[in-house]
């Protein structure tokens, strides 16, 4: 895992993990494989976090996870089913709390 600073100031973690891909039309998991993904932070005009675009290159797969803070604590967020832990890890880095119920 690394991070980076993007030239437009956010906050980027780079990292591999074996993935799967679930939609709301199948119970079925997709399992992927092992890829390298980056998930990058995004701020709203007052500098809150409000978005992580997580994009896997090599299988042309990008999502975007909405960001809910009050303060600095995480209470919700929409476009996964599932918060990931480097999603997770990206937040706090960026000196945000993620409460245990969402992990």
């Amino acid at each position: 895992m690394t991070y980076t600073i993007t030239k437009n100031g956010n906050l980027m973690l780079t990292f591999s993990s074996v993935l799967g891909l679930e939609t709301s039309m199948s119970p079925m998991v997709e399992r992927l494989g092992e890829s390298i993904s980056t998930m990058e932070l995004f701020t709203d005009d007052e500098n809150v976090p409000s978005m992580i675009e997580w994009d896997v290159e090599e299988l042309e797969i990008t999502e975007h996870i909405g960001l809910w803070f009050e303060g600095k604590e995480l209470v919700d967020y929409d476009g996964v089913f599932e918060l990931p832990i480097e999603a997770v890890k990206l937040i706090r880095k960026a000196g945000y709390k993620v409460p245990s119920d969402m992990l």
